[in-house]
C-alpha cells in the first residue's frame, strides 16, 4: 500500500498534535509537515507535494482559502481538505470555489476523518454531514445555494450523476429503473439550463452536493 503523505496547517499547536496523532494511528498515513501559518503551508506544499493538505481556515497572514487559491496556481493534483470550526455558508462556498476537495468541521469523529481522506483521494468531494444537510435544505427551498428548487429525488440523482455514477449504477442504488433515471436527468438539465453531464457536475460541485 502506498503511503498517504499529509501536510497539516493550523496555528494551534495542540490541534495539530491531536490531528497528527489520529492520522498516524492509521496504517499507511504519514504527516510530512506541520505549518502554523498560510505562507508556510504554500511553500511546504510546493516543496513536498503531499498527497493531502489539511488546512485550517483562520490562520495568520493567509487564510486556508487563500492557501488553496495559491496552491491551485501551481498544483491541480494535491488534495486539499479544510478542517475548520467555521460553519458559515459563505465561507464554505468560498472554500469550494477556491478548489478545495473537502470541508470538515472540527467536531468530527475519527471515522469521518477517514472517510473524508478516502473520498478526496478518490477524486471525490467531501462535506461534513451537517454542512451537506444544510446545503441540500437550501437547494430544496430554492435558496442561495441553488438557483432553482429541486425535488428530493432530483437532488439525489444530481449528486450521483456528479459523483460519476452510470445510469445503471444510479438505478440500482436508488432501486428505480434506468428509464426513470434518464427522465429525471433530462428534467434536471432542463430545469438547470445545462445540456450535458459536465454541466450537471459543475452545478453540483458549486453547490456542495458532491462528496
Amino acid at each position: 500500500m502506498d503511503t498517504i503523505t499529509i501536510l497539516l496547517a493550523d496555528d494551534q499547536l495542540l490541534v495539530r498534535a491531536g490531528i497528527r496523532a489520529l492520522l498516524e494511528s492509521q496504517p499507511g498515513h504519514q504527516v510530512v509537515a506541520e505549518c502554523e501559518n498560510g505562507m508556510e503551508a504554500v511553500a511546504a506544499i510546493e516543496t513536498l507535494k503531499p498527497s493531502v493538505a489539511v488546512l485550517d481556515i483562520a490562520m495568520p497572514g493567509m487564510s486556508g482559502i487563500e492557501v488553496a487559491q495559491r496552491v491551485r496556481n501551481f498544483d491541480a493534483d494535491v488534495k486539499i481538505l479544510v478542517l475548520s470550526g467555521i460553519e458559515r455558508q459563505e465561507v464554505v462556498e468560498q472554500a469550494l470555489a477556491a478548489g478545495v476537495n473537502g470541508y470538515m468541521l472540527k467536531d468530527f469523529a475519527m471515522a469521518e476523518l477517514q472517510l473524508a481522506l478516502e473520498t478526496v483521494l478518490r477524486h471525490g468531494r467531501f462535506l461534513s454531514p451537517k454542512l451537506q444537510e444544510r446545503l441540500i435544505s437550501r437547494m430544496l427551498e430554492g435558496g442561495p445555494a441553488g438557483a432553482v428548487s429541486l425535488t428530493t429525488r432530483q437532488t439525489e440523482i444530481l449528486r450521483l450523476v456528479a459523483s460519476g455514477k452510470t445510469t445503471k449504477e444510479i438505478a440500482r442504488e436508488l432501486d428505480i429503473s434506468p428509464k426513470t433515471v434518464e427522465f429525471h436527468r433530462a428534467q434536471l438539465m432542463e430545469k438547470l439550463g445545462v445540456h450535458d453531464v459536465t454541466g450537471l457536475t459543475r452545478y453540483a460541485m458549486q453547490n456542495g452536493l458532491v462528496h
